[in-house]
């Protein structure tokens, strides 16, 4: 009895933290996201209105600043005829 408690004890105990790294990840995603957070204050009617345009302008500026800058494509050369 007590070797197949401790036998099934490890793959729950792998559920358990795999359950809550999927959870963590769920809550970063909906909640905790720039984009959510932008949008709740956004749409907050007890804050004031100034301080939720700054906010929403600070934190879009530092989503376009953190996002990573790629070149224009080039355009291909034309073959001469």
């Amino acid at each position: 009895m007590g070797t197949l408690l401790l036998l099934m004890a490890v793959p729950a105990a792998f559920a358990i933290i795999g359950g809550l790294l999927a959870l963590s990840w769920v809550l970063e995603c909906s909640v905790l996201s720039p984009q959510s957070m932008i949008l709740t204050a956004a749409r907050s009617t007890r804050s004031d209105p100034d301080y939720a345009e700054q906010f929403v302008a600070r934190e879009i500026e530092r989503l376009l600043s953190s996002e990573p800058r790629t070149a224009p494509a080039a355009r291909p050369a034309r073959a001469q005829s």
